[in-house]
């Protein structure tokens, strides 16, 4: 289990204001917020690549060394991938996760190779340079490095950015099977809620520098009351019903006659329409469906937060 508390750091100004967490074997956390709230800042701490300025840091019950006072920079334990993968670009991707077991024994070597090149589906390009390698390919090999020494800890620092929708949907999978095949707990950081919603066993929020209270991925998704966490998943509408604000997400919404809307157009999205209203008092209204709802006049919303 890695269990955090009371971590600060501070430059000029605070960056991280004592955090404190738990995480248990093969759990998943997301950490939401938006960019420059600290997200990187946290990984970079627990991975033992910076020193917070307070608290401490515990993996199975033992505290681990203060960064400071690491010869070399970093954890073994605890391994980061970070946004700039930090690749041998002129080596091959075999050479580049052969680098990564140089500590291993030669037949321990060939062996967790052969697991990490199909673990992350990396076989049928083991022969080309790490330059010529898509964004895809080269985030999988960062990966694979990452986790050659089987750490107990894999930190993911925004692993969704700059990769397309198929992609997207192919590190999902490869990030289930590392927890279930390498049995190894795993954050996963990004200013998008959408990208940690379906891996996450539980979610936290960072604004900043204040972590806030641990939520299921359901509450962090439908609790609406932060507006600012809110939009970090998705589009939230807020208008003025019955002397209140309200808030709403674009599909939370059924026939009715509650709130007259009228009209305005409709973006397609491919697997589903944005349809944009304004309401009498001129607030904007964006509700999905699976066609233009050109003949809308009138709805009811289903949870009013």
């Amino acid at each position: 289990m890695l269990e955090v508390l009371n971590v600060s750091l501070s430059y000029d100004t605070p960056v991280l204001k004592n955090i404190s967490f738990k995480v248990k074997k093969g759990q998943i956390m997301g950490l939401v917020g938006k960019s420059g709230a600290g997200k990187s800042s946290l990984l970079n701490v627990l991975a033992g690549h910076l020193t917070p300025n307070g608290g401490e840091v515990y993996l199975d019950g033992d505290k681990l060394t203060n960064p400071i006072d690491l010869l070399v920079p970093g954890y073994e334990q605890i391994k980061i991938v970070s946004q700039d993968y930090h690749l041998d670009p002129y080596h091959t991707i075999e050479e580049n996760i052969r680098e990564a077991l140089i500590s291993l024994p030669e037949w321990d070597k060939v062996k967790r190779l052969k697991q990490l090149m199909k673990l992350l589906k990396l076989e049928n390009i083991a022969n080309i340079q790490a330059i010529q390698a898509s964004g895809g390919e080269q985030q999988r090999l960062s990966i694979a490095r990452a986790i050659a020494l089987r750490p107990s800890i894999l930190l993911l620092d925004e692993p969704f950015s700059n990769l397309d929708a198929q992609l997207r949907a192919n590190l999902f999978d490869h990030i289930l099977k590392l927890r279930e095949r390498e049995n190894m707990t795993i954050i996963i950081v990004s200013h998008d809620g959408q990208d940690v919603l379906g891996l996450s066993d539980f979610i936290y929020f960072l604004n900043n520098g204040k972590l806030s209270s641990r939520k299921t991925p359901f509450n962090a998704y439908h609790n609406l009351s932060h507006l600012g966490n809110s939009k970090l998943f998705g589009i939230v509408n807020q208008i003025q019903f019955q002397e209140k604000k309200i808030r709403f997400r674009t599909n939370e919404f059924e026939d009715g006659k509650d709130i007259h809307i009228n009209y305005q157009n409709s973006i397609f999205l491919g697997t589903h329409y944005l349809n944009y209203f304004l309401t009498k008092n001129k607030e904007q209204i964006i509700l999905s469906s699976s066609f233009p709802m050109i003949n809308t006049t009138s709805i009811s919303i289903k949870n009013k937060t």
